[in-house]
């Protein structure tokens, strides 16, 4: 790996981290999964792998190693695997922004899992669980799905020059 790649994937994984904290501050709306979205479908796939999981390690480094900080660093560098293998054969935007929704709201539900599995949760209460989730779920998939239709194109081209 040549200094100039490895210089890359740095800076893009600290970039990742910072929209990751910022988003964390403002409740329902985040970026975190559209920028992941988008280094799946504009940078190499190693590159874009090792920037996600590079990201996700300091996660875990920051907020310490939890199950949801864990749930982190295995679904996210699938999402940069799976955006980079189908959001490159996808021609609309418009269903890569649905397949950034469908990530964005499953994400939140998938971190949950560890948590779902240890605490015994009766069908109610997993169903409760699950519809309070769905709130926030939501508002990840419209923010990552709007953020596709109107950012992806512009900030794909930037990514690809740099």
């Amino acid at each position: 790996m040549k200094v100039r790649e490895l210089a890359r994937i740095s800076a893009l994984a600290s970039l990742l981290f910072i929209i990751y904290h910022c988003g964390s501050l403002v409740l329902y709306v985040e970026l975190f999964n559209f920028t992941v979205l988008l280094y799946g479908i504009s940078l190499p796939k190693r590159q874009a792998i090792l920037s996600v999981l590079i990201a996700c390690l300091l996660i875990v480094l920051v907020y310490g190693a939890q199950p949801w900080t864990l749930m982190y660093v295995l679904i996210f560098p699938t999402y940069a695997i799976i955006y980079h293998l189908i959001g490159r054969r996808l021609r609309s935007e418009y269903v890569v922004a649905c397949l950034g929704f469908l990530g964005a709201f499953l994400s939140g539900t998938l971190i949950d899992l560890p948590f779902i599995f240890l605490s015994g949760m009766t069908g109610r209460a997993l169903g409760i669980h699950l519809l309070l989730g769905f709130q926030t779920s939501v508002g990840n998939g419209v923010s990552t799905f709007l953020a596709t239709i109107f950012l992806l194109p512009i900030l794909s081209k930037v990514m690809k020059r740099v």
